[in-house]
């Protein structure tokens, strides 16, 4: 399946932050030349304008000596671009100029910080006290679901299998795959060379690797290992899933326990005879203080839904005719 790619932040991106910060500040503002990130307002408040797809920015040597020219507060912008939006996040820029030694210095005098999604923000890996509060989102213009996906994977999902065959974790695997992406949701796995009934894993997912700009690095070297999971347009997980076919139970549940703070939905898939092993399981520590937040479902149950969405496809592509 056709893999996505991460959009860059242009200059039609910028303008659409300019106008929005414009609408809501109730201002105007002007660029200060040659640079591109930073602006006046008509009461002479600095702003300090950065955008992009990725959790770092760097910020070069001319415009430090600038920011270290502001003793006044200002605002701090960070617009953090997706596939179809921009979060406009704004936080203290005096903050910021107050704790620039504090960031890591680049090889071209410039200086460059990280930063970490929150629930309703983001602050600096560096500055972790420096937050910026989510004031704004902004659609980006002719940016709509992708849809030309849905007959490749009907025509994958609809291949006769002998229903004989005991399945494999790799084909258990690729059903959670393919259900995900009739769903609209991209697909991660990180058994990328995999052969299943339906093929070989890495091809059936919509991605190569693991969508880094929504998950914070803490977390992503323990998601990188997790069997299965659905991510959303933007790229933020949805659904974590463990197969445990002939793996041990635990060992799937402390891999989604280093992600429960992403807010994922968290699933083990095993045969109906370990749920027993599952409930004792999620009593102990540390998962007894979230085991409210895992799921249990047996293959009978993966099995019904992948069904019906196999179903569904084929009543969808007679129905709209699709080619």
């Amino acid at each position: 399946m056709a893999k996505l790619h991460k959009e860059k932040f242009v200059s039609s991106d910028r303008q659409l932050v300019i106008a929005e910060l414009e609408k809501i500040q109730q201002t105007k503002l002007s660029t200060i030349l040659p640079s591109k990130k930073l602006y006046f307002d008509i009461k002479g408040m600095p702003y300090f304008i950065l955008g992009g797809t990725g959790d770092w920015h760097g910020i070069s040597e001319k415009i430090i000596q600038e920011l270290r020219s502001y003793s006044k507060e200002g605002a701090f912008v960070i617009a953090k671009k997706y596939i179809s939006r921009i979060d406009l996040c704004v936080g203290s820029l005096l903050n910021l100029t107050q704790n620039l030694d504090r960031l890591s210095p680049t090889k071209q005098k410039g200086l460059q910080f990280h930063t970490v999604l929150a629930e309703d923000g983001i602050y600096l890996l560096e500055v972790p006290e420096l937050f910026l509060n989510r004031v704004g989102e902004i659609r980006i213009p002719g940016k709509s679901r992708d849809l030309s996906h849905l007959e490749e994977v009907s025509r994958i999902i609809n291949i006769e299998v002998d229903s004989k065959k005991s399945f494999t974790h790799a084909d258990l695997q690729a059903k959670l795959i393919l259900i995900g992406s009739y769903l609209g949701y991209r697909t991660y796995t990180p058994d990328q060379s995999k052969q299943s009934v339906y093929g070989v894993l890495g091809e059936l997912c919509s991605e190569s690797e693991i969508p880094e700009s929504s998950i914070p690095k803490m977390q992503l070297d323990s998601a990188r290992y997790i069997d299965v999971i659905w991510f959303d347009d933007e790229g933020f997980p949805t659904h974590g899933f463990e197969v445990e076919h002939t793996t041990d139970i635990t060992k799937g549940l402390l891999r989604l326990f280093q992600v429960h703070k992403l807010r994922i939905r968290m699933f083990i898939v095993a045969d109906e005879g370990s749920k027993s092993r599952f409930l004792k399981e999620v009593q102990k520590n540390p998962f007894h203080k979230i085991q409210e937040e895992y799921t249990f479902r047996n293959y009978e149950e993966l099995d019904e839904f992948f069904e019906s969405v196999k179903s569904f496809t084929k009543i969808q592509k007679k129905f709209f005719d699709v080619r």
